[in-house]
C-alpha cells in the first residue's frame, strides 16, 4: 500500500512540476515588463514596484522619487511602460530599458527606475535589432519616418545621446526592420528583416534575402550571399532570446534556433510546445528551464519549459545560404583552382622554353640548342647518356658501343673509336658552332696504357614539358 501510495505521489509531482503554471502576483498592473535580472530571476517590472520570483513572488516597491522628467517618460500614455514598448538589457549587471522606435532609455538604480537619457521620443527605429557592445546600446536597421534605416545607432552614457556609428564599407546592406539577429563578441549577424522591394517585385513589407556580417571592431560589412528559400524563419517582429549560446526565437508550436556561426537554422516543431504564449512579452532561459509569459483565459501565468523536456522532440536542420549560393561559391572555387592551374601551366611554358634555348639537350633521336637540333645514331645516344652518367668511358667499354659485339683486330678498333668520336665531335660543332670538341680521348691518369674518354661539356636530357613543370 505504502509503494502505491508513493509511486502515485511520485508520478503526481512530475506532472505537476511539468505543467506547473504560477500565476502572477495579485495587484501587478497591467502594464509590466518581464525580464530576467542579473541573478537569472524572473522579474516583473512596473513603474512603481519589482516582483521577483524567490520560490514565491516577492513585491519591492520603489523608493526613489521620481521627478518630472521621468514621470513623462514612466507614465507617458502613448508609450506605456510594458514589455510592447520597451526591451531590457543587462549591462554591468544593471537593467537597461529602451523605448521601441528610439529616445528613452531607463535604468533601474537604487531600488527605482531612473531616466538617463536627454533625448526625445524619435519613432524612427522601430523594429531594429538592439543589443549591446562594450557597454554601450546599440539600434541597428528599423522602421520610422517612412524609410528603413541601414545603418546603426548607439547610447553614448557620457552625453545621454544616440549618436551615429559610422561604417567604413563603401556600401551597406539594405536598410529593414524584423531582423534575425545575434551579437558575438565584436561581430553583429543579420538575417533577412523585411523592407520595400519596389524596385523589384514592387511588394510592400516584403522578406530580405540575405545575410551578413556587420564587424563592430573594423566597422565594416560582410555580405554572406543569398538566403536559402527553405528557412522556415526569415524575419520576426519578436526579439528573440539566447538559447545555449544561440539566438532563439519561440512561438506556440515551434521553437527556431540559430547557430550564425555554423550559419545553420533548426527548427523544433511540436504542437502546443509553448501553449498560450502571451508574444508580447520575451522567452528566456535560466538554470536550464524556459520562462515565459502564457495567457488563459485572461488570466496571466509564469510557464515554464525543462529544456531536457525538449531533447526527444523531432527537430530539421537548415542551411542559412541557398543552395545555389553554396552552387555558385563551389563554381567560383573551381574556376579560381583552374585559373590558377593555367597560370601556372602558362608560366611554366615560359620557363621550359628559357630552359631549352640556354642548354644543350638530347633525347633518344637529337640534340637540341634553342630552336636547332641535329641527328644522332643509337650509339652516339648510349655514348652520351653513358658520358652524362659516370663523366668517362674506357676505350674497351666505347669498344663495345662502336663494334657491336663484332671481333676486330686491334688497328680496326682505333680506327672504329676515331671515325665514332669524330662523327660525334662533328654533330656537336655543327649544333653550337663551337670549336672545342665535346669528347676528347686522353690517356688514363691512373694507368698510362690506356685510353679514356670523357666529356667538355655537359649534356643534358631533355625532359618532357609536364615532367619539367613538376620537378621545377
Amino acid at each position: 500500500m505504502n509503494k502505491c501510495f508513493l509511486c502515485f505521489l511520485g508520478l503526481a509531482t512530475a506532472i505537476f512540476s511539468k505543467s506547473q503554471d504560477l500565476p502572477l502576483p495579485e495587484g501587478l498592473e497591467q502594464n509590466f515588463v518581464f525580464a530576467q535580472d542579473s541573478k537569472g530571476v524572473p522579474s516583473l517590472i512596473t513603474n512603481k514596484e519589482i516582483y521577483r520570483l524567490e520560490n514565491k513572488w516577492i513585491k519591492t516597491p520603489f523608493t526613489n522619487t521620481i521627478n518630472n522628467k521621468d514621470s513623462l517618460v514612466l507614465f507617458f500614455p502613448e508609450r506605456q511602460f510594458n514589455s510592447q514598448n520597451y526591451t531590457s538589457l543587462l549591462i554591468n549587471n544593471q537593467l537597461h530599458f529602451v523605448l521601441s522606435g528610439g529616445g528613452f532609455v531607463l535604468k533601474l538604480l537604487n531600488n527605482g527606475l531612473t531616466r538617463i537619457d536627454n533625448s526625445v521620443i524619435q519613432k524612427t527605429h522601430f523594429g531594429s535589432a538592439i543589443f549591446v557592445h562594450d557597454g554601450q546600446i546599440h539600434k541597428y536597421g528599423g522602421y520610422g519616418l517612412w524609410e528603413f534605416k541601414d545603418y546603426t545607432t548607439y547610447f553614448n552614457s557620457l552625453t545621454g545621446s544616440w549618436e551615429y556609428l559610422n561604417s567604413n564599407s563603401t556600401e551597406n546592406p539594405q536598410g529593414r526592420w524584423k531582423s534575425l539577429f545575434h551579437k558575438i563578441e565584436n561581430k553583429l549577424f543579420v538575417l533577412g528583416g523585411r523592407a520595400n522591394e519596389s524596385q523589384i517585385k514592387k511588394m510592400s513589407d516584403a522578406i530580405v534575402q540575405d545575410f551578413f556580417i556587420y564587424d563592430l571592431s573594423l566597422k565594416t560589412f560582410q555580405h554572406k550571399g543569398a538566403l536559402n528559400n527553405n528557412l522556415p524563419l526569415k524575419a520576426s517582429k519578436e526579439r528573440g532570446f539566447i538559447f545555449k549560446n544561440k539566438k532563439a526565437y519561440a512561438s506556440e508550436n515551434e521553437l527556431i534556433i540559430i547557430d550564425f556561426l555554423k550559419e545553420e537554422m533548426t527548427q523544433i516543431n511540436s504542437k502546443n510546445l509553448f501553449q498560450n504564449l502571451d508574444k508580447n512579452h520575451v522567452v528566456f532561459e535560466s538554470k536550464d528551464t524556459l520562462f515565459y509569459i502564457t495567457n488563459k483565459n485572461n488570466q496571466k501565468f509564469l510557464s515554464r519549459l525543462p529544456v531536457l523536456d525538449m531533447g526527444s522532440l523531432p527537430t530539421k536542420t537548415f542551411p542559412l545560404k541557398s543552395k545555389e549560393n553554396l552552387k555558385n561559391l563551389y563554381w567560383i572555387a573551381i574556376a579560381g583552382l583552374v585559373t590558377l592551374f593555367l597560370v601556372w601551366v602558362l608560366f611554366g611554358l615560359y620557363r621550359y622554353k628559357d630552359f631549352l634555348r640556354q642548354l644543350v639537350l638530347f633525347d633518344k633521336n637529337r640534340l637540341y640548342l634553342g630552336q636547332k637540333s641535329v641527328m644522332i645514331s643509337v650509339e652516339q645516344l648510349v655514348v652520351i647518356e653513358t658520358l652524362n652518367a659516370k663523366g668517362s668511358l674506357t676505350a674497351e667499354e666505347l669498344n663495345k658501343i662502336v663494334s657491336s659485339n663484332k671481333k676486330f683486330v686491334k688497328s680496326h678498333l682505333v680506327l672504329l673509336r676515331k671515325t665514332f668520336i669524330e662523327k660525334i665531335n662533328q654533330a656537336f660543332e655543327k649544333l653550337t658552332k663551337f670549336k672545342k670538341p665535346l669528347i676528347l680521348e686522353e690517356k688514363d691518369p691512373r694507368d698510362k696504357r690506356y685510353l679514356v674518354y670523357r666529356a667538355t661539356q655537359e649534356v643534358f636530357k631533355k625532359p618532357s614539358f609536364w615532367g619539367f613543370l613538376i620537378k621545377r
